[in-house]
């Protein structure tokens, strides 16, 4: 009776478990979902919508925050672990009202690290990203394995994040819900 009693207690425990990495997954998509087109400025690239996606992960500006109710700054990171398996971790940060060299430097100084953060995906053999959006060079949309707002001067349509866990690979497709293309114009308007 007892070992039934312990077999059911783990059967129970792994799928509290599971749920909360489900849930996990369903902030995440939330929080994409909410992401919106934060226009920053720098003497090289005027304005365009706060975006970096790349090999090691992306960053964004949302109004959903895992923590508070004020909009963040968000990074979803690729981390290895010290068995060779990567984790993939989100930060959060308010953004109140930064500049572009603000949030660099809370990337280059690691301040991401002391915000709000929950792992998203534990144990996975490998993690990439690709990034579906606009190119404005061959004028369609296409996947990149690297999307920037400063080049692209918009915001990824979808991310999806393919992840290797126990031999299995999946993958996470998030959709991104606002990509308005009207302050674009801020250029223009707000010439420096």
């Amino acid at each position: 009776a007892l070992n039934q009693t312990l077999m059911q207690y783990k059967a129970l425990a792994k799928k509290g478990f599971n749920f909360w990495q489900y849930a996990s997954v369903v902030w995440l998509e939330k929080s994409v979902g909410s992401m919106t087109d934060y226009y920053t400025h720098t003497t090289k690239f005027g304005w365009f919508p706060y975006f970096k996606g790349d090999a090691n992960g992306f960053s964004y500006v949302s109004l959903s925050p895992f923590v508070g109710n004020l909009p963040c700054v968000v990074w979803v990171l690729k981390q290895k672990n010290d068995d060779g398996t990567y984790t993939l971790v989100y930060y959060e940060l308010p953004v109140y009202t930064k500049t572009y060299d603000e949030i660099e430097n809370d990337v280059f100084l690691e301040n991401y690290k002391k915000g709000n953060s929950y792992n998203i995906i534990s144990n996975a053999q490998s993690i990439d990203f690709q990034y579906y959006g606009f190119d404005i060079i061959e004028r369609k949309y296409n996947w990149f394995n690297e999307f920037k707002g400063s080049l692209q001067k918009t915001l990824p349509s979808a991310i999806m994040i393919t992840y290797e866990i126990k031999g299995k690979e999946r993958k996470l497709l998030l959709k991104i819900n606002t990509n308005s293309m009207m302050k674009a114009i801020y250029n223009e308007i707000y010439a420096q």
